[in-house]
């Protein structure tokens, strides 16, 4: 099955930013993480700050594949990730996700309130 999904990606310092839009199926979301791997910092601990906002969407098979990408991300010295997304995912993402996965996952409507605590768990890490 052919990767679903769009994305922008910026690495800013320790930080990888990540834009999504339409509609992710498993192989869309493997083909993200492959990328948010290979521009990550390997020599240092980095976080993951998605912004998928209303403007992306998971299939239930990419769910499941968030989780695993979660997880192997966090092998890769990332320390924690947020996604700034509105108050119809959150719920998804606590109930389905956020206790599934090794590293802290930080929801919330405000990118700045994100980046401040992805930046708390950079500071200790």
């Amino acid at each position: 099955m052919e990767p679903h999904g769009e994305y922008k990606i910026e690495l800013m310092n320790n930080i990888v930013h990540v834009f999504p839009s339409g509609g992710f199926n498993e192989q869309g979301i493997i083909e993200l993480h492959k990328k948010i791997a290979s521009i990550a910092p390997h020599d240092k601990p980095w976080a993951l700050l998605e912004h998928p906002k209303n403007i992306a969407g998971l299939t239930p098979e990419a769910v499941e594949q968030l989780i695993n990408s979660y997880q192997n991300l966090g092998k890769l010295n990332c320390v924690a990730a947020g996604l700034e997304i509105s108050s119809t995912w959150r719920r998804v993402f606590e109930t389905l996700i956020v206790d599934k996965v090794d590293i802290p996952v930080y929801l919330n409507s405000d990118s700045d309130k994100l980046e401040q605590l992805i930046k708390q768990e950079l500071d200790c890490a």
